[in-house]
Order: structure tokens, then sequence, then C-alpha cells
């Protein structure tokens, strides 16, 4: 170990600014950083990379081998399968951003100690790209249902949610460096990683899908690292008294930046998408957002100067409602997307009454009516049950309807002569602050306003092979699926709802 050490410290004398890059090119921070502090992974590079080809030789290795024999993919309950076709390239995205980040990092930080353990991150950052996207593949091969997996990266500037998961994760690599690093290794990776890759594995497992556990506890075993570079950036920051004015105001807006997308898209996923149920996401946001994350993680540096972010309580309060009213925009919402729903039953109306007592009364008349218009032969869509589409959050891109629609704190006004619509008061907070940092962000319904549905559809490729039926369905029967000459008899079009009349 000590010579480990040894030849650890003496890799970094060996750093150096070279005199043939122009250091304006460079991606400039407002924050000080020491010059040294200390590397919280104590990886050789060497060493670090035969480590993850272990890894990775298990992990493919598994996939290729006894799963793909035992027909691993093809048996997972379908519920589960179909949100998948949504998760992974929504993920997938956050990698790429994490890895843009990263390498911006080790531009702005002139810091050695840092650069390594930032280095060692975007390694690893590549390293998952090519893991989900694998997986994507994989599925694509191997699932009862393979339709709509290869969607999802297409569609990433063309969905409703694939959009809104773009512009939280675009946080990790647009504006300044150290926000960057606040919004991925801070808030996305210290406090989501856990829900996403360990819980979500556990209900993977749950529902017969043991070839996403594989992939995403690998994952997993990187973040832990990810993590240490987060607080190592913060420890670095808040070591200068200079700092902490702008540090906190950039902390607070990459928490409602990430929760604000993160916690209704994951509620959503969690709650909704299991066959056989495990916990609900409330019991484990208050787990591990609340207690390890606000609790331990951000109060061991409170005595620095960083405080809990100024939106956490309306983050808390917003919680029990979030993923449920998300989840019912989703389901509305099917025919936009590129996978199947499944609705709920009387089983799991019970199970959701009990875990979140009061849901019956603010949801069961929708999924009553849902499941009625699941059948296209009763020539009703879902989208129908309400008077308009909700808008689009000019800061999120997230439907204005959170917490309840009953309850909303939607808010809209104008400015530079034009209606914008936000879900809440920190995302109108945050736009006023900077609103040359979101004007230029087009929403989903202003790209597609005044499209016939069925025009749209076709349009964005969501079509199966047979060119007639849809890839999304308001539910997993295969007797009679819905095609696009059902929708075209709807005669919906699509509007923006903050359409200047």
């Amino acid at each position: 170990m000590r010579n480990l050490i040894e030849a650890h410290d003496r890799v970094k004398d060996f750093d150096w600014e070279p005199s043939y890059v122009d250091k304006r090119v460079w991606y400039p921070t407002k924050y000080k950083i020491p010059n040294k502090t200390k590397d919280p992974f104590r990886h050789l590079v060497r060493d670090y990379l035969s480590m993850e080809e272990e890894k990775d030789n298990r992990q493919y290795g598994s996939m290729e081998d006894a799963l793909s024999r035992a027909q691993a993919a093809s048996r997972a309950e379908p519920r589960w399968m179909e949100i998948m076709k949504a998760v992974l390239p929504i993920l997938n995205f956050g990698e790429y951003a994490a890895m843009k980040s990263t390498g911006q990092l080790i531009e702005t930080v002139a810091n050695a100690e840092l650069r390594q353990g930032y280095l060692a991150q975007m390694l690893d950052e590549v390293r998952h790209t090519h893991q989900e996207a694998y997986l994507t593949r994989y599925f694509a091969k191997h699932a009862a249902d393979p339709e709509g997996f290869a969607q999802g990266f297409k569609l990433r500037g063309t969905n409703l949610f694939n959009r809104a998961g773009r512009a939280a994760f675009e946080a990790f690599f647009v504006g300044d460096p150290i926000e960057g690093a606040l919004n991925l290794q801070v808030v996305a990776e210290t406090a989501y990683t856990n829900p996403i890759f360990v819980a979500l594995t556990e209900i993977a497992a749950s529902n017969g899908d043991q070839v996403t556990p594989s992939v995403f506890l690998s994952i997993q075993s990187d973040e832990s690292r990810h993590m240490a570079n987060g607080y190592s950036t913060l420890a670095a920051v808040v070591s200068n008294p200079d700092n902490l004015s702008a540090l906190q105001a950039d902390f607070d807006r990459a928490f409602w930046r990430q929760h604000a997308f993160i916690d209704p898209f994951v509620g959503a996923v969690w709650d909704y998408f299991q066959s056989n149920r495990t916990t609900c996401y409330l019991e484990k946001w208050r787990e591990w957002i609340e207690g390890d994350w606000i609790g331990s993680y951000i109060g061991r540096l409170s005595p620095f100067g960083l405080k809990v972010p100024s939106g956490y309580q309306a983050a808390s309060e917003r919680i029990p409602w979030l993923g449920h009213t998300a989840a019912m925009v989703a389901y509305a919402a099917w025919p936009l997307q590129f996978w199947r729903f499944d609705p709920l039953t009387p089983r799991d109306m019970d199970w959701f009454e009990r875990k979140y007592p009061g849901w019956n009364g603010h949801y069961g008349k929708f999924w009553e009516e849902y499941r009625r218009r699941c059948d296209p032969r009763n020539g009703a869509l879902a989208l129908s049950m309400f008077p308009s589409l909700p808008p689009l959050c000019r800061v999120c891109q997230m439907p204005c309807v959170f917490p309840r629609i009953d309850i909303s704190t939607c808010r809209i006004k104008e400015y530079a002569g034009k209606r914008h619509a936000f879900c809440s008061a920190s995302c109108e907070m945050f736009f006023d602050q900077q609103p040359q940092r979101y004007l230029g962000y087009t929403n989903y319904f202003e790209l597609f306003d005044g499209y016939d549905l069925a025009d749209f559809i076709v349009e964005n490729g969501l079509l199966r092979a047979d060119g007639k039926t849809l890839i999304a369905q308001p539910w997993l029967d295969q007797e009679r699926m819905w095609t696009i000459d059902d929708i075209r008899a709807m005669r919906y079009e699509i509007r923006d709802p903050l359409r200047n009349q």
C-alpha cells in the first residue's frame, strides 16, 4: 500500500499546463479552486482500466451466455419490460451528459488530484453509455415484444419525456462546469443513483428481469467513486469563503432542476410498472433522499456554510403525488409514446390506496375510465378526458400539473411578447434570474402545434413493421391493437395550450 501511495503521488508531480493550448478556449468558472487537495480515488489509470475490464468481461459474458440460453429477457413481466423502452434512452443520455461534464472539469480545474478523479469518472461514463446502449440492443433482440427499443434513441428530441429528461441532464454540461458538477455528482449521482440503479434492480429481479441487474449493479459499483468526486469538488469549493454565495445559488438550482424531472419520472416508473410489487417510491425517497442525502451528506457540509437547498421543503411536500400525476399524463398520452402500457387492476388500485392514503379519491375515476378507453372499438382516446393538454414548463419542460391537477402550482406569464408556463415557483424564479438560459429551448408542443395525431405518429416512425399497427398501445392486449386508421378516425389535433387565440 505504501508503494502505491508513493507511486500515486509521484504521478501528480508530472502534471503540467501545456504551452501549446490557448487557455482562453477552456471552459471558464467563477469559482476559485485550490491547486492542491486530495484525490478521492488514489487509482493509477493502468490499474483502474484493468479493474473495469474485468467487470465488463463478467457482465457481457453472463448476458451472452447464461442469460441468453435461459431466455431471461423474454420471460420477464411484460409490464416491466415495456417501461425499459423509455428508461434506457433517458439514462443513456444522462451518461453521455456526464461524460461531457467531467471532460469539461478536466480542462477547467487546475488541480492534479481532482483532475485524476475526473479522468477516471469520464472513462466510467463512456463505459456506462456503452453498457446501456448494449442492454437496449440486447432487449431488441431477445424481448418478447422488441418493438420500441430502437425508437428511444431516435426520439430524444421529439418525445415528450425524452425532451424533459434531456433538458434536466444538459444541466450537467451547460453553464459553469462547477455548477455542472453540482447537478451531476452532488445531486444526480449522490442523491438519485441509489433509487435508480439499486432499487430498480430489485424491482427488475422481482418482475423476472435478470438481465437489467447485471448491468445496473455494474454501473452502480462506479457511482460510489463519482459521489466521492462530488464531495471532493464541494470540499475544494467551500475551502474558499469567497465561493459560498455563488455556490448556494447554484446548488439550489441544481437540486430543483434534477428533482423536477427525476422524481416524477422515476416515481411513475417505480410505482406503475411493477407487476410483482415491492416497496413504493415514497418510502425509498424518505429513506435515501431525505434521510441519507439531506440528513447525512448535506448535513456534514453545513459547518462550512452550505445549506439545505431552498426548494427542498417544497419538493418533500410534492413527493407523495408527483409520480401519480406523471403516470396519469403518460398513460393518457400513450399514442405519443413508443411503448405499451398496462392499465391498473383493482388489486393495483388497492395497493396504491394502502401506500398513498387518499389516492383513490384523486386518481381512481381516471383509471376506471382509462380502462374503458383502451379498446379502440369504444371509439375514445384517453387524451380526450382532458379539456386540453397541460402547458409545459419553460424551465424543466415537464407538464404543469404538479403536484396534482386539483392543486397545480402552474403559473403563466408573458415575457418578451410571448406566454410562458412554469410548473412551480422555483422554476419561475430560476427563469427570472437567467431568462436567456431557457428561452432558446423550444418545448414539445411548440414543435408539434397543429399536427394531426395520426400525422405525428407516421412522421416520427411510431408504427410497427406492418406499417399499420402502432408501437404504443394503451394495454397489453395483442388481439385488438390500435392501428393508424383508428387514430385517424379520432381526428385529434395536437395543440399548444399557450397558443395565442
